[in-house]
This record gives structure tokens, sequence and C-alpha cells, in this order.
């Protein structure tokens, strides 16, 4: 009888494959199809050596191409022939080894699975009410690795060794734990104590049921998360959350809320399908929604003076715990920390730095390597934008379009991130915050260092950004590297025109708060021609003085007057009448001096005049605020609009923002609803800018058009510029994956910088 023909193929897989059961699932599939060899981890990826038929071969290879698991993200597929060696008896998986690899991806930590949930719940299964339930399809990842390939003991799991039953389930192929790497029971997994607000153990046998009655009774209890701590509270107990404000010295910043389940959710707001989903996702992020008015069942101190909710649904075990058998429906979850410092990660530094704001401590002793808040999405437009990108979400990489290896971006000042280029992929970090506090700078240095090593990425050269106080440039002077700085709004243009792989020039619009401008003014209200490595600003807002220059972003009511009496002169004064006299002589004295009065072209400075003007916002205690607040009472039935005004100086289209400033005061005063003036101030900008970009593409031949910035998290100006630009021919293009906002910054500084390295450039 004649021998069946062997052959043999190697395939090498680069993408989110490990930590996802890449492995299990082509064993299970190889075993399926009877054929021998083995597979294995490398430092970053798959290797699977295959034998059998070349009919067989070639049905494994497009299952594992075109079938990956749930979680996995499969980037490259090389496959190629090898001589067949029909010697071998089995398929088997082999340990990991060490190996210089292609491309390198970790996986990112995704919320429980429904199978999980089940046995979560089972009082049969062995798995009943274990805080830490999980398996290849769902539960931590990116924020408990120390190392690649990803194996337990390159984990903060390395500590549990598995018991007998665990140890059974992970070599087991046909068992949904087979190489799960944090896989753990009760008797083998790590194990959560309740402290009191001193950090003294209280001893109770469930320290989750103790915790549940701790909030029952309105306490205010830190929790020990996936990627840091949380601060949490019954969110319908006036007097929990007004405490909690107290004690954390965070006025008025809404709260995030966490929601039993979906028709919670709906008691409290009205989802949209596409929101629904954004909830339920794996990677289970804040969404920002509506809020039904009164929202039942929370109190009014979670959200003052907003009209929607940041809600999320359960993603840990020890979540869905806290609600089982719970009278309260919803908790306040927001980050542990101090005002504006990084979220808390450990038992200790909970201790120190928490102590004062928490009752109660619910920790358990599994290290977390790595910061990473929740993150945050709204559904603009009918689709999901992301406000901040964080757990869930990191570290999945990013396109260059061209060889990025080794160049490390700094970031912005204000909602910071860096970003580390391997190859042609950009790895940028979880939101950080402002870099301004000298801890989030810490942090910031040890999540570089983190990425660097885990993605065995040697710096080369490092990039800033153009203001010369960003205390990011002194991280870079002292590294020793060719340092490069780029324009803020420059960066803000390339990252989205590199996130939608828009290679040729494009018209950028950038409207945010605040960046260094090359001719010493305050900019934030640009349309740039920008290519990869150049720009060109084409248009802006007009000027306006800042007085007191930090002082008039804090306090909305100075830019009021200060953008009106550009126009009315003295009779500004009659704008704001809540502001103090005594202040307004003292803007008004500035202004005849023309002292520390930087001009501005930032967005964001007219729409804090305009909240201001209002009279919606009287003062600024969070960032955003006065833009969120003017947004949040716009009546969205309003279609009304004042008039535009565009002119040119110099050959750049000028935007007069202040004009339509001017006619909503007076129309204020004629005592139209502030509700409709709103909706037409914003209504106006909208159209603006639109004729302004369809102006400068008539002129320039160009057909895309990407917007950034900060601003574009408003869901008016959003909507509205899009809805105008839809009418013409212009290709509109917006973040999808990175947020508008200066999160983005770090990505496109790295590919600036990577587009000017390879045209020869000289970094400065």
């Amino acid at each position: 009888m004649e021998r069946r023909k062997v052959e043999g193929v190697r395939i090498r897989i680069g993408g989110v494959v490990q930590g996802v059961g890449f492995r299990p699932f082509v064993y299970r599939a190889a075993l399926k199809l009877g054929l021998t060899g083995h597979v294995t981890n490398e430092a970053s990826g798959v290797i699977v050596e295959a034998y059998g038929a070349p009919e067989i071969l070639s049905r494994f290879g497009e299952h594992l191409r075109d079938q990956p698991p749930p979680l996995a993200v499969i980037r490259s597929f090389e496959i190629r022939g090898i001589p067949g060696d029909p010697a071998l008896a089995e398929f088997r998986i082999a340990p990991s080894r060490q190996g210089e690899a292609v491309e390198v991806d970790m996986a990112r930590d995704t919320a429980t699975c429904e199978d999980c949930l089940r046995e979560l719940f089972s009082p049969g299964d062995r798995r009943h009410r274990h805080p830490f339930i999980n398996c290849t399809n769902c539960g931590p990842r990116y924020t408990i690795i120390r190392g690649l390939p990803y194996d337990r003991e390159r984990t903060s799991m390395a500590g549990f060794p598995m018991c007998a039953e665990c140890r059974r389930e992970y070599e087991s192929a046909g068992d949904r734990r087979f190489h799960a790497q944090p896989v753990c029971c009760n008797r083998c997994g790590p194990a959560l104590q309740l402290l009191d607000g001193a950090g003294k153990s209280l001893q109770v046998r469930d320290p989750l049921a103790a915790c549940r009655d701790k909030l029952e009774e309105g306490a205010i209890v830190a929790v020990k998360g996936l990627g840091g701590f949380h601060l949490a509270c019954r969110a319908d107990s006036e007097e929990a959350v007004t405490r909690l404000r107290e004690r954390k010295h965070r006025e008025e910043k809404p709260f995030a809320v966490m929601v039993r389940d979906l028709e919670a959710v709906r008691r409290l707001a009205d989802p949209s399908e596409t929101e629904g989903r954004l909830l339920q996702g794996m990677e289970r992020p804040i969404v920002i929604l509506p809020a039904k008015s009164p929202a039942a069942g929370i109190a009014a101190a979670v959200a003052p003076r907003v009209t929607t909710l940041g809600i999320m649904l359960p993603y840990t075990p020890v979540q869905h715990l806290l609600f089982e058998g719970a009278s309260y429906e919803a908790l306040v979850m927001t980050s542990g920390n101090r005002s504006e410092e990084p979220i808390v990660v450990g038992n200790r530094e909970a201790l120190e730095k928490l102590g004062g704001i928490a009752d109660a401590f619910l920790v358990h002793d599994r290290d977390i390597l790595l910061r990473a808040d929740d993150s945050i999405a709204r559904v603009l437009a009918g689709q999901s934008v992301l406000l901040r990108r964080a757990r869930g979400y990191v570290p999945d990489p990013l396109p260059a379009g061209c060889d990025v290896n080794g160049i490390v971006a700094l970031g912005g000042i204000l909602k910071s991130t860096v970003t580390l280029g391997k190859g042609a992929m950009c790895y940028t970090s979880q939101y950080l915050g402002a870099v301004d506090n000298p801890e989030t700078l810490r942090n910031l240095e040890q999540v570089l260092e983190h990425l660097a090593g885990i993605l065995e990425v040697r710096p080369e050269s490092l990039v800033v950004d153009l203001h010369p106080d960003n205390p990011t440039r002194r991280i870079a002077e002292r590294s020793g590297l060719p340092v490069a700085s780029v324009q803020h709004h420059h960066a803000h243009a390339v990252a989205c025109m590199a996130e939608n792989g828009v290679e040729d020039d494009a018209l950028c619009v950038v409207y945010d708060g605040t960046g260094y401008g090359e001719d010493g003014t305050v900019w934030g209200g640009e349309i740039l021609r920008a290519g990869r490595s150049r720009y060109e600003r084409v248009g802006r807002l007009g000027l306006v003085p800042m007085p007191g220059a930090d002082a008039a972003v804090l306090n909305p009511g100075r830019m009021a007057l200060a953008a009106l009496s550009t126009r009315v002169g003295e009779a500004a004064r009659e704008a704001c009448p809540w502001l103090p006299e005594a202040e307004k002589h003292a803007v008004f004295e500035l202004l005849r001096a023309g002292l520390h009065c930087p001009l501005t072209s930032s967005m964001g400075r007219l729409f804090d005049a305009a909240a201001a003007t209002l009279d919606i916002c009287r003062s600024r205690t969070y960032e955003g605020q006065p833009a969120i607040e003017l947004e949040g009472c716009a009546d969205r039935t309003e279609r009304g609009e004042y008039e535009v005004r565009i002119h040119e100086e110099a050959g750049t289209l000028v935007l007069d923002g202040v004009a339509i400033l001017v006619d909503a005061w007076h129309d204020v005063r004629k005592g139209t609803p502030v509700s409709r003036v709103s909706a037409r101030f914003h209504n106006t900008v909208a159209r603006m800018t639109a004729l302004a970009v369809g102006r400068l593409a008539e002129a320039s031949g160009l057909d895309t058009v990407c917007l950034s910035g900060g601003c574009f998290q408003n869901a008016l100006l959003f909507e509205g510029v899009q809805r105008h630009l839809a009418a013409t021919r212009l290709k509109v293009r917006v973040h999808r994956i990175l947020p508008p906002n200066d999160e983005c910054v770090s990505y496109g500084q790295a590919v600036i910088a990577a587009t000017r390295r390879a045209c020869g450039q000289v970094p400065g």
C-alpha cells in the first residue's frame, strides 16, 4: 500500500496572539485535522510547524488565518513550505522560547466573559463567587504583564502556583482554560481582604459581603480593580457623594457611575443601539449618555450642572459580586487618586494616598504592574469616539506608514500619552494625565520604560512639543539622545491623517484649548494644510487677548470681557453682571496696558467666553467645563444661525468668532432663551468652519479634510461640521482609534519625526 505523501508548513503569526488562547486554538485545529507538529510562542508571535497531506495543510492555514479566537487580532501571517517529517506521531504545544520577533503585540485587559459569569453565579461550580475567575477569552492581560513571551512566570500571577485541578484544566486541550495564564481558583488564586480606614484588617469571613454592607450603609470604599483603585460609594446617596467630593477636593467634575446591568442603565438614560453595544463590549468603557431628567436613583451631586451621565457596566468578577443581592443599582466608581495625580495601584500606596478619603479598603494580593484608568467613549454622528483611551483598548498599536523604529514621542502637557515606535507600528500608551504634575511625570517615565522593555526597543531619538516650558523636554534633554520638536497642532493633524491612512496633504481643522504657536501666540483654532513632515497655517480664528494669561483660562468671564471689548469697547463692562466690579476693573486695566494679555486664536477659549456671556458657567473647576455646560444647555431642535464673517489677512483666512459672540450677547439681551442662543452659537461656528474649509479646498485642490482637537468632543460642533461638509465633494476623516484630544499628540509627533528622518531632515 502506497504511503500517503506528507508535506510540512511553517507559519509565523504576528499580532495579538498571546494571552488570547491562540496556541490552544492551533492545537485543537491540528488535532481535528489529524496533523502532526508543534506550536510555540516566540518573544512576540506564534510559530507553527505542521505536517500532513497538502490539501489538509491548506485547509489548516486558511482556518488559522480566517477564524482566530475572539480576542485575537492577526496583523501578519506568513506561511512557507518545509520538508515533511513522517516520523512525528503527534501535535503538541512546545514551551515558549525567546527569539527575534517580527512584530510584538500585547493583549488587552477585557471584561469577564459570559461563560465565566455563568460559573461565577452557579452554586455548584467550583469557582462559584471566585473574585478572580477568568479564561482564555477574558480577564487581566496588559496590566499584569512583566515581559514577553506571555507566560505565567512573566506576569504578576507568577507567585500563585496552580492547584492540581487548575493545572489539569490548564493542560487539557479541550478545556476553556487550556494555557490561560492567569487561571486560578479560590484555593490557589489571589485573596481579597477588607481593611478599615486606618489599614487594619477587619478579619471578616466574606470580605465581599462585608464591603457590600459598608456600601449599603453609605461608606466610601477604595476598591482594587484591574488597572488601579476606584473610590466607590452609593450613587443614590446625596450625603455619600457629597462627602466623596469634599474629601477628594473635586468640586463639580462629574463622577462616573457603574450600573448593575443594561436594564438598570435604561432607568437612567436612553442608550441607542450603538451605545448599548459599546456598554456591553469586551472593552467596557465609560459611555457618556444623555441622562433622563431626573435620573432616577442618582444623586444630584454625581453630575452637577450637566445633562449627561458617564455610565459603565461591571467588567471584573469583584464588581459583579458587589452588586449581588445589593439594594443599590448604581455605584459611583471614580479613579482612586488624589486630584490630578495618577491612579493608585499598590495596597500600601492606597493606604497612604487615599487614607483620608476612604472609610474602608477592599484589597487583594495580585500586583497591578501597569496603571490603566477606565476608558471613556461617546457616540457622535452614530459612531463611537474615544474621549479617553486606556483599559480595554491599550496596547493595540497604530500604523505609522513608515519606519518609526526607536522613536519616542513624549506628547503634550495635558492629557498626555507617550508613543514608542517599533518597525512600522506605533505603540501609544494609555492616558497618563497632565505632566505638569511630578507624580504623572514619573509615571510617564515608568510607562515608557515598561513599553521599551516589553517591546525590546532601544530608544534612538525623542520628540517633544514645541512649547519651551513643556516638562517632558527635561526628560528628553537628560536622555542624551537627539531631540526633535513638533508644533502641537501639526501633531494633531498628522495623528488624524495617519490613523486614517492619509498619505498626501490634507486640510486639517484643529480646534482645542491651547497650543504653542510658532509666531509666539497661543494657537487653538487652526486650519492647516498639512503633510506628514511640514504644514502651512492657511486659516485661523481671530485673535483675542487673554487677560491674566492662565487666570483667563480658569475664569471664563475674563475671556468674555476681553473678546467683547475688541468690538464694543467699554460697553463690554455690561456683560457678565455677576463678575465683581473689582475684577472687571482689573481686566480692563490689563487690556489697556497690554500686560499679561497673550493673544490667542483658541476655539476652546471662544467657547469659554460664550459660556460666560450666556451666564452658563462662571468659573472653571475642571478642564472643558464651560464648553461642556454650554453644549449641555443647547436646544437640539433650534436651527437658527448668526451671520458668518470670514476675511483674509496676509494670505490666511481669518474666521471671526468674536462676531458670533457679540451676536449671541445681543440675542440674550433681547430676552431670547439661553438654550436657543447656545444652539445658534454652535450652529454658526460649525457653518463658519465648513465655509472656510470649502474656500480653502477650492483654492488648494485638496479633497480630504481631517478634524482633530478636544473641541471635536462636542457633539453639536462635531456633527454640525460633518453635516455641512457632507454636502460637498470633500472626504471627511475623524479619529476612531485615538481620542481627538491631546492623547493623540504623541502619535502624531512620532509619525512626523519618522517622516522627517526618512527625508534626512535633522531633528530640531
